[in-house]
């Protein structure tokens, strides 16, 4: 049962179409009470027939560490919720640096209800909240193409997956232990996910109480799913998690650590032995390109869906982060020929500019501007994520947008900053 007086509607505001009715009224408001609750999961029925949304939504309710009602946004059309959407905390990494990530989740709106600018309010609303709660970046999984018009644009890998048949992986042999996964494991998984996101320029950080929530639901996002730990001598050398669809007789591997051959074998003889067992035929690993057992699959005649899918990211505040990842970028200055470095860079947005004032190889101070004359270095400022999160290169970004210009002369400063490096987010709700 929720307690309906720890939320407050924040703002109910009345819209009116065009040539409607004045008894055609909407409002925008938080969720607050339990009626709301039930609406909304309804609203996610409805729109996407599919239970594991539903069951998402009530896992962040009742489950999340840190979410309240206050993250969940609805637009009522006489007392019925018929829109909605949620934010999503995240953390995630980004050279080291850890930055406040908003995910925006479980967007819908009921079918009649739809081309009427409903989705706008309700990004506004969230914006809102994004600002208020100080994010850094703004991120969605979803549909392609409908975002662009809130200004994201496509940066980072999603959904990569290898195939192949569980006929093709050998009977190995193995004198590891897989056993089924226990919250006393968190630690030391934390410690092994730790060490394998460490190698992606961008990754993400999951806490210990998202790791306690997912255990507790047997959720991840939403994907049930199974863990299991591999031990030699009582000691645990890596995890892994799986969940079966017997439907498209399925196994899929969802996430591990990094696993030596060794790891990798037993891991793989304890996936063929499932299959069997539930007359799979099929293994999907979902596992980043760059994970050592992706590779071991390869080997064996797995096949790479090329290209991935990609989250869609937009940048909050430019000079904001620009601030936040100010070690970062003076580490990459100080370990090159630009340690000594002193002058007043200008990255031209077009409609602003932000400026670095950089004082022998140290950011002293960083401003945002209406002055767009210093043609230097001039970008679109919704692609600018692609280079800030390391997705593509100076390079590649000028062969394809020509609105992205940077003279010769800072050429290769602009690669020292902003280095093409893989990334990997793990689920972390």
């Amino acid at each position: 049962m929720f307690i309906t007086n720890d939320y407050n509607m924040f703002e109910v505001q009345t819209m009116h179409r065009k040539g409607e009715s004045m008894t055609e009224e909407f409002t925008l408001q938080r969720l607050e009470t339990d009626d709301d609750v039930e609406q909304f999961l309804e609203l996610m029925r409805g729109v996407f027939g599919q239970e594991d949304v539903t069951a998402l939504v009530k896992k962040l309710i009742n489950n999340h560490p840190t979410m309240t009602l206050k993250d969940f946004f609805a637009v009522k059309h006489r007392g019925k919720i018929v829109a909605g959407l949620n934010l999503i905390p995240l953390e995630w990494s980004i050279g080291g640096v850890p930055l406040k990530v908003a995910e925006m989740g479980c967007v819908a709106t009921l079918p009649e209800y739809r081309h009427r600018g409903l989705q706008k309010m309700l990004v506004k609303e969230f914006d809102k909240r994004v600002a208020e709660q100080d994010y850094d970046l703004c991120a969605i999984e979803g549909i392609p193409y409908f975002y662009r018009q809130f200004g994201y644009e496509y940066a980072l890998p999603l959904d990569e997956e290898t195939r192949i048949g569980l006929d093709e992986v050998p009977d190995y042999s193995s004198k590891l232990d897989v056993r089924p996964f226990t919250n006393s494991d968190i630690p030391k998984a934390m410690e092994l996910l730790a060490k394998a996101q460490s190698k992606f320029y961008v990754h993400s950080i999951r806490n210990e109480q998202i790791w306690k929530m997912q255990q507790e639901t047997g959720l991840a996002s939403v994907d049930k799913f199974e863990s299991y730990a591999v031990e030699k001598e009582g000691q645990m050398e890596a995890f892994f998690r799986i969940s079966k669809k017997p439907e498209a007789k399925e196994l899929v591997l969802m996430e591990t650590s990094d696993a030596d051959h060794h790891v990798g074998k037993a891991i793989l003889k304890f996936l063929k032995d499932v299959g069997k067992q539930h007359e799979l035929d099929t293994l999907v690993s979902r596992l980043s390109h760059y994970n050592p057992l992706t590779e071991q699959l390869i080997v064996l005649g797995a096949v790479e869906r090329v290209p991935a899918y990609a989250w869609q990211m937009r940048i909050v505040n430019y000079a904001k982060i620009w601030l936040k990842m100010k070690p970062l970028f003076e580490k990459h200055l100080a370990e090159s020929s630009f340690s000594h470095l002193t002058e007043k860079l200008n990255f031209n947005f077009y409609r602003f500019n932000v400026q670095i004032n950089v004082e022998n190889g140290v950011i002293a101070d960083i401003q945002k501007t209406d002055s767009c004359e210093d043609r230097t270095m001039r970008f679109n400022p919704l692609i600018f994520v692609k280079l800030l999160l390391g997705c593509q290169s100076l390079e590649e970004l000028e062969m394809m947008y020509p609105d992205v210009i940077v003279r010769p002369s800072h050429k290769q400063l602009i690669d020292l900053l902003f280095p093409k490096l893989p990334s990997c987010l793990h689920c972390v709700c």
